[in-house]
């Protein structure tokens, strides 16, 4: 077994990451491993369940399904990539995938539709910077960064560039409409609940 390390020297892909052990969470970022821990707080689970809720009504009747952490997405550098060789490998917080084909029982393969990373003092500056290019780059069509601590939810949609252009921010009493799926209306005030701001 091959444990991982947080060098920038090291290389590792999902075929070691599978040896790791079970109790341990890690992310692989283009071959580079990134811790999980500390787990996050209750403000951040709230906001997850919250969003949960209002995810899983909307796709649920769509065909579409809706995942929480820990799950892991693989995302290969090409569609003939094996799995044992892919660099990448994250764990979003919730993610929603409308291709049943991609789900298999490892998990995810390939971009999900929809993607909420809710941001823990841990993670904030890889889900807003690392996280932000490794969406775009494989084609999640909606990423949502998604700030308990200060209500604000980032909508970053891909173009018809594949790009993702500058985010729509919204404030936790206002409505997010998503761009991906406009019929998605979500009343923030009830994910983001009793919280005080």
């Amino acid at each position: 077994m091959i444990l991982p390390q947080t060098s920038p020297n090291e290389h590792f892909t999902y075929g070691l990451y599978r040896t790791w052990p079970e109790d341990e969470r890690w992310e692989l970022i283009d071959g580079q491993a990134h811790a999980m821990t500390p787990a996050p707080g209750p403000l951040h689970q709230e906001v997850v369940v919250g969003l949960l809720r209002v995810l899983d009504d909307f796709f649920r009747v769509r065909g579409c399904k809706v995942y929480v952490a820990p799950l892991d997405v693989r995302l290969p550098d090409s569609a003939g990539q094996a799995d044992d060789d892919t660099p990448t490998v994250v764990q979003p917080d919730l993610l929603v995938v409308c291709d049943s084909r991609k789900v298999d029982a490892l998990g995810v393969r390939g971009a999900p539709d929809l993607v909420a990373e809710v941001l823990s003092p841990s993670t904030a500056y890889r889900d807003e910077t690392d996280k932000l290019l490794l969406y775009e780059r494989h084609g999640v069509r909606e990423y949502w960064i998604v700030n308990p601590r200060t209500g604000r939810v980032a909508v970053h949609a891909l173009n018809t560039s594949g790009m993702y252009g500058k985010p729509t921010v919204y404030l936790n009493t206002e409505t997010l409409r998503s761009v991906a799926f406009p019929e998605l209306w979500v009343e923030l005030s009830t994910v983001f609940g009793a919280i005080a701001y």
